[in-house]
């Protein structure tokens, strides 16, 4: 399997943006179950975030970025880069 980052950029306002999260968030939770989820967050500065997952191509990884109900319902846009890690401890991610 691969890994791919997915960064998502809010394109709307967030009083319009927010009430989709609840189905964002069961997305993520459906590609946690299939083991793909990785690392998922939002940026700090509140425009969008980031998720870290395993797809079996760059078709596929495009696919599950697409299948995300921000990005279904375009109040998101998405850019998906695939990332080869090489280096550093996974161990060290503290979930908060």
């Amino acid at each position: 399997m691969l890994t791919y980052l997915v960064r998502l950029t809010i394109v709307i306002d967030r009083p319009t943006y927010e009430p989709n999260l609840p189905d964002h968030f069961a997305h993520l939770a459906a590609l946690k179950a299939e083991g793909r989820l990785l690392l998922s967050g939002p940026v700090t500065d509140r425009t969008g975030g980031f998720i870290l997952l395993r797809a079996d191509s760059p078709e596929h990884a495009h696919e599950l970025a697409r299948r995300d109900p921000l990005v279904e319902r375009q109040v998101v846009r998405y850019d998906l880069d695939e990332w080869r890690i090489t280096n550093g401890d996974p161990a060290l991610i503290i979930p908060s």
